[in-house]
């Protein structure tokens, strides 16, 4: 019964809304800020490396920068 794949999220589902005081646009505030943080730890990590005048260059999540 124990899967920590599914238990450890909802532990933490309930400790968030327990210090939020069950306030569900904060919680669902707070958990779409935490998955796009986790999205673009994701991009970070899995940038493409591209080659540009002999030098490599990696690109995070903008061509233009």
């Amino acid at each position: 019964m124990y899967q920590p794949a599914v238990v450890l999220p909802l532990l933490f589902l309930m400790r968030l809304m327990v210090t939020l005081d069950f306030n569900l646009a904060q919680v669902v505030f707070v958990m779409l800020l935490k998955s796009t943080q986790h999205a673009y730890r994701f991009i970070a990590r899995h940038s493409v490396v591209r080659q540009h005048d002999g030098e490599t260059i990696t690109r995070i999540a903008c061509r233009h920068c």
